[in-house]
Protein backbone atom coordinates (compact mmCIF):
# COMPACT_ATOMS: atom_id res chain seq x y z
CA UNK A 1 0.00 0.00 0.00
CA UNK A 2 2.39 2.61 1.06
CA UNK A 3 4.78 1.50 -1.98
CA UNK A 4 1.78 2.13 -4.58
CA UNK A 5 0.94 5.70 -2.62
CA UNK A 6 5.12 6.34 -3.39
CA UNK A 7 4.93 5.63 -6.89
CA UNK A 8 1.70 8.01 -7.65
CA UNK A 9 3.54 10.81 -5.54
CA UNK A 10 6.70 10.40 -7.79
CA UNK A 11 4.50 9.79 -11.03
CA UNK A 12 2.22 13.15 -9.86
CA UNK A 13 5.77 15.18 -9.25
CA UNK A 14 7.35 14.10 -12.36
CA UNK A 15 4.58 15.44 -14.50
CA UNK A 16 4.27 18.86 -12.64
CA UNK A 17 8.76 19.26 -13.50
CA UNK A 18 7.65 17.55 -17.45
CA UNK A 19 5.18 20.61 -17.14
CA UNK A 20 6.85 23.91 -18.83
CA UNK A 21 7.18 26.49 -16.33
CA UNK A 22 7.32 29.27 -18.87
CA UNK A 23 3.57 27.96 -20.05
CA UNK A 24 2.35 29.11 -16.40
CA UNK A 25 4.54 32.29 -16.40
CA UNK A 26 2.71 33.11 -19.90
CA UNK A 27 -0.87 33.43 -18.59
CA UNK A 28 -0.67 33.94 -14.76
CA UNK A 29 2.25 37.16 -13.47
CA UNK A 30 3.77 37.56 -16.90
CA UNK A 31 7.61 39.29 -16.10
CA UNK A 32 7.65 42.81 -16.13
CA UNK A 33 9.48 45.35 -18.93
CA UNK A 34 8.85 43.09 -21.75
CA UNK A 35 7.55 46.04 -24.67
CA UNK A 36 10.98 46.36 -25.80
CA UNK A 37 11.23 49.72 -24.71
CA UNK A 38 14.05 51.57 -23.20
CA UNK A 39 13.13 51.03 -19.62
CA UNK A 40 12.58 47.72 -20.77
CA UNK A 41 16.05 47.63 -22.05
CA UNK A 42 15.01 45.91 -25.11
CA UNK A 43 13.36 42.81 -23.62
CA UNK A 44 10.69 41.58 -25.14
CA UNK A 45 8.39 38.23 -24.90
CA UNK A 46 10.07 36.79 -27.08
CA UNK A 47 12.39 36.00 -24.41
CA UNK A 48 10.68 33.44 -22.90
CA UNK A 49 8.85 32.38 -26.46
CA UNK A 50 9.46 31.54 -29.40
CA UNK A 51 10.87 33.83 -32.21
CA UNK A 52 8.32 33.00 -34.92
CA UNK A 53 7.07 35.24 -37.34
CA UNK A 54 3.67 36.01 -38.62
CA UNK A 55 1.04 37.84 -40.44
CA UNK A 56 -0.83 39.63 -37.52
CA UNK A 57 -0.16 42.46 -35.61
CA UNK A 58 -0.45 44.45 -32.63
CA UNK A 59 -2.38 47.92 -32.12
CA UNK A 60 -2.98 50.60 -29.67
CA UNK A 61 -5.72 52.45 -30.30
CA UNK A 62 -7.64 55.68 -29.39
CA UNK A 63 -4.19 57.38 -28.72
CA UNK A 64 -3.75 60.65 -29.43
CA UNK A 65 -1.68 62.66 -31.79
CA UNK A 66 -1.11 64.94 -29.07
CA UNK A 67 -1.75 64.17 -25.56
CA UNK A 68 -3.13 67.12 -23.18
CA UNK A 69 -2.44 67.61 -19.77
CA UNK A 70 -4.37 65.30 -17.22
CA UNK A 71 -6.37 64.21 -19.84
CA UNK A 72 -7.56 60.88 -19.63
CA UNK A 73 -7.68 58.23 -22.32
CA UNK A 74 -9.53 55.10 -23.19
CA UNK A 75 -7.02 52.85 -24.35
CA UNK A 76 -7.24 49.53 -26.59
CA UNK A 77 -4.61 47.02 -27.21
CA UNK A 78 -5.33 44.62 -30.29
CA UNK A 79 -3.93 41.13 -30.89
CA UNK A 80 -4.68 39.71 -33.65
CA UNK A 81 -3.13 36.95 -35.90
CA UNK A 82 -4.96 35.05 -38.78
CA UNK A 83 -3.60 31.77 -37.10
CA UNK A 84 -3.56 31.77 -33.63
CA UNK A 85 -6.53 31.13 -31.82
CA UNK A 86 -5.43 33.64 -28.34
CA UNK A 87 -3.36 35.85 -27.08
CA UNK A 88 -1.74 37.90 -24.27
CA UNK A 89 0.14 41.74 -23.85
CA UNK A 90 1.87 44.25 -22.36
CA UNK A 91 1.61 48.12 -22.45
CA UNK A 92 3.78 50.85 -20.85
CA UNK A 93 4.02 54.48 -22.03
CA UNK A 94 7.80 56.72 -21.21
CA UNK A 95 9.24 59.27 -22.44
CA UNK A 96 12.27 59.80 -24.96
CA UNK A 97 14.50 58.61 -22.33
CA UNK A 98 12.74 56.00 -20.90
CA UNK A 99 10.97 57.70 -18.03
CA UNK A 100 7.39 56.14 -17.28
CA UNK A 101 5.15 58.89 -17.54
CA UNK A 102 1.62 59.60 -16.83
CA UNK A 103 -0.28 57.04 -14.80
CA UNK A 104 -1.67 53.78 -16.27
CA UNK A 105 -4.52 52.06 -14.61
CA UNK A 106 -7.10 49.23 -14.86
CA UNK A 107 -10.83 49.52 -15.90
CA UNK A 108 -11.17 45.78 -16.57
CA UNK A 109 -10.11 44.15 -13.46
CA UNK A 110 -10.80 40.84 -14.84
CA UNK A 111 -8.69 40.15 -17.88
CA UNK A 112 -6.10 42.71 -17.16
CA UNK A 113 -3.83 44.04 -14.19
CA UNK A 114 -0.99 46.10 -13.47
CA UNK A 115 2.28 43.92 -13.39
CA UNK A 116 2.65 42.24 -9.33
CA UNK A 117 6.93 43.25 -10.15
CA UNK A 118 6.29 46.83 -11.35
CA UNK A 119 3.16 48.91 -12.24
CA UNK A 120 3.95 50.80 -14.67
CA UNK A 121 3.13 47.86 -16.86
CA UNK A 122 -0.22 46.38 -17.81
CA UNK A 123 -0.89 43.58 -18.57
CA UNK A 124 -3.04 40.06 -19.20
CA UNK A 125 -4.35 37.75 -16.25
CA UNK A 126 -5.27 34.25 -16.82
CA UNK A 127 -8.95 34.99 -17.31
CA UNK A 128 -8.06 37.77 -19.99
CA UNK A 129 -5.93 34.81 -21.92
CA UNK A 130 -8.56 32.69 -21.90
CA UNK A 131 -11.29 35.70 -22.80
CA UNK A 132 -9.31 36.13 -25.31
CA UNK A 133 -9.48 32.01 -26.95
CA UNK A 134 -13.12 32.66 -26.17
CA UNK A 135 -13.64 36.16 -28.13
CA UNK A 136 -11.06 35.24 -30.79
CA UNK A 137 -13.45 34.40 -33.58
CA UNK A 138 -15.96 37.07 -33.26
CA UNK A 139 -13.07 39.78 -33.05
CA UNK A 140 -11.66 38.57 -36.51
CA UNK A 141 -8.90 36.52 -35.30
CA UNK A 142 -7.99 39.04 -32.34
CA UNK A 143 -8.23 39.90 -28.63
CA UNK A 144 -8.64 43.12 -27.30
CA UNK A 145 -7.62 44.20 -23.66
CA UNK A 146 -8.70 47.93 -21.91
CA UNK A 147 -5.80 49.79 -20.54
CA UNK A 148 -6.43 53.47 -19.11
CA UNK A 149 -3.70 56.37 -19.20
CA UNK A 150 -4.16 59.65 -17.55
CA UNK A 151 -1.32 62.27 -19.43
CA UNK A 152 1.37 63.62 -17.20
CA UNK A 153 0.65 67.66 -15.54
CA UNK A 154 3.09 68.87 -17.51
CA UNK A 155 4.23 68.56 -21.10
CA UNK A 156 7.27 65.98 -20.81
CA UNK A 157 7.72 66.27 -25.09
CA UNK A 158 7.47 63.87 -26.90
CA UNK A 159 6.07 60.51 -25.57
CA UNK A 160 5.61 56.57 -26.86
CA UNK A 161 3.25 54.15 -26.05
CA UNK A 162 5.25 50.48 -26.24
CA UNK A 163 3.11 47.45 -26.37
CA UNK A 164 3.97 43.91 -27.10
CA UNK A 165 1.27 41.05 -27.63
CA UNK A 166 1.40 37.46 -27.81
CA UNK A 167 -0.39 35.89 -30.61
CA UNK A 168 -0.75 32.35 -29.02
CA UNK A 169 -1.68 28.89 -30.51
CA UNK A 170 -3.07 27.48 -26.61
CA UNK A 171 -1.31 24.70 -26.67
CA UNK A 172 -0.13 25.25 -23.43
CA UNK A 173 3.81 25.48 -24.17
CA UNK A 174 5.52 28.39 -24.53
CA UNK A 175 6.56 27.68 -28.19
CA UNK A 176 4.25 27.89 -31.12
CA UNK A 177 3.38 31.51 -29.93
CA UNK A 178 4.31 34.40 -32.21
CA UNK A 179 5.14 37.83 -30.44
CA UNK A 180 4.10 41.18 -32.14
CA UNK A 181 5.55 44.45 -31.29
CA UNK A 182 4.40 48.45 -32.12
CA UNK A 183 5.31 51.73 -30.89
CA UNK A 184 3.36 54.44 -31.26
CA UNK A 185 4.42 58.11 -30.59
CA UNK A 186 2.42 60.97 -29.39
CA UNK A 187 3.06 64.44 -29.22
CA UNK A 188 3.25 67.08 -26.65
CA UNK A 189 0.07 69.69 -26.33
CA UNK A 190 -0.64 71.61 -29.41
CA UNK A 191 0.25 74.65 -29.02
CA UNK A 192 -1.90 77.60 -30.41
CA UNK A 193 0.37 80.37 -31.57
CA UNK A 194 -0.19 83.50 -29.85
CA UNK A 195 -1.18 86.56 -31.50
CA UNK A 196 1.12 89.72 -31.22
CA UNK A 197 -0.50 93.17 -30.88
CA UNK A 198 1.22 94.22 -34.46
CA UNK A 199 -0.33 91.05 -35.36
CA UNK A 200 -3.87 92.18 -34.33
CA UNK A 201 -3.19 95.50 -35.82
CA UNK A 202 -2.71 93.97 -38.99
CA UNK A 203 -5.71 92.11 -39.18
CA UNK A 204 -7.63 95.03 -37.77
CA UNK A 205 -6.48 97.60 -40.95
CA UNK A 206 -6.86 94.46 -43.32
CA UNK A 207 -10.42 94.17 -42.31
CA UNK A 208 -10.88 97.29 -42.36
CA UNK A 209 -8.92 97.98 -46.12
CA UNK A 210 -11.48 95.35 -47.31
CA UNK A 211 -14.80 97.06 -46.05
CA UNK A 212 -13.82 99.89 -47.23
CA UNK A 213 -13.43 98.57 -51.05
CA UNK A 214 -16.41 96.40 -50.62
CA UNK A 215 -18.31 99.84 -49.94
CA UNK A 216 -16.28 101.88 -52.76
CA UNK A 217 -17.66 99.62 -55.23
CA UNK A 218 -21.32 99.28 -54.16
CA UNK A 219 -23.97 100.35 -57.05
CA UNK A 220 -25.34 103.66 -56.41
CA UNK A 221 -29.53 102.61 -55.64
CA UNK A 222 -31.26 104.21 -58.21
CA UNK A 223 -34.37 106.68 -57.45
Amino acid sequence: MLRTILTQRISVLALLLAFPAASLARTNNPPAGMTGSMASMGNTCMNCHSNTSGSGSVQVLNAPANYQLNMIYDLVVRVADPVQVGAGFQLSVEDSVGVHVGTISVTDATNTELNLSDANYINHTPAGVGQSVTDWASLSSGAEFQARWQAPASDVGPITFWASGNAMDNAGANTGDIIYLSSLTANGPAVVPAVSEWGVLVMTLLVLTVGTIVLGTRRPELA
